[in-house]
């Protein structure tokens, strides 16, 4: 006997919704006959991507702790629950130790924090109801790292800690928690970064697209899986980092240009 989600019916929210993956999983979510679905970014443009899917949408700073949680409470008092909360919203950041201290702050309130501010009001909620789900987008970074990204890498791992530890506490009240930890997506965020050489070793998994990530996302969430690896490979690299944590740091630090 397997669990099983289904998301036809339920009250669905979508951080980071208005490009990439978020917008990916706001077009992929819609086709399974949600009974709402509500979307929320920094970018204006979220606007017209809910009007496209005939959604509502909140443009709202998600590390801004006070506004993000009266968003939410909106949200739960337009719809009466929230049931599928993806955490998606997410920066990434290229740099070592010349990020600054503002950028470092940044990448932990967007990173980290606005999945804390998130949760703060919906364990009560999903509590009182019952039930409830938490999609976080952690990526690959938060599992293995990510070279010459440090802020990132490190929030990303920080990320993967706050889930599992949400899954742990709070899997006993019918919450269930699921991080989706793709590698390489094709998205303004890796379009943007110039840093990425054409033989970047990252490459040679590919890269999926959103809507590829968005369709892994989804049959993860109706297995109610924690780790959802869009990119096969991590779950191997997972297993080799753990088996031999020396070999798998010389191996990465091999990959540095």
């Amino acid at each position: 006997y397997k669990n099983h989600m289904k998301l036809q019916n339920k009250n669905i929210v979508i951080t980071g919704a208005a490009d990439g993956i978020g917008y990916a999983l706001a077009n992929r979510i819609n086709q399974e006959s949600p009974n709402s679905l509500s979307l929320i970014d920094i970018n204006e443009s979220v606007v017209s991507v809910a009007d496209s899917l005939h959604a509502d949408s909140y443009t709202v700073d998600v590390s801004d702790e006070n506004v993000f949680q009266e968003v939410l409470n909106q949200i739960i008092d337009k719809n009466k629950s929230i049931d599928l909360f993806c955490s998606n919203a997410g920066i990434q950041q290229f740099g070592t130790l010349e990020t600054s201290t503002d950028d470092w702050q940044k990448n932990w309130d967007v990173n980290v924090m606005s999945h804390i501010h998130a949760s703060k009001v919906l364990i009560p909620h999903m509590q009182e109801q019952k039930s409830g789900y938490l999609l976080l987008t952690v990526s690959a970074a938060g599992l293995l790292n990510m070279p010459g990204a440090l802020a990132y890498a490190t929030t990303k791992h920080a990320a993967m800690g706050l889930a599992e530890n949400l899954a742990i506490m709070y899997g006993n009240d019918g919450i269930k928690v699921s991080t989706l930890c793709p590698q390489l997506v094709d998205t303004n965020m890796i379009r943007s970064a110039k840093e990425l050489p054409e033989n970047h070793p990252l490459l040679k998994d590919g890269v999926l697209s959103a809507d590829t990530v968005a369709d892994e996302a989804v049959k993860g969430i109706n297995e109610e899986k924690f780790l959802i690896l869009p990119h096969k490979d991590v779950a191997k690299y997972i297993q080799g980092k753990a088996f031999d944590y020396d070999a798998w740091i010389e191996a990465v630090r091999k990959l540095v240009p």
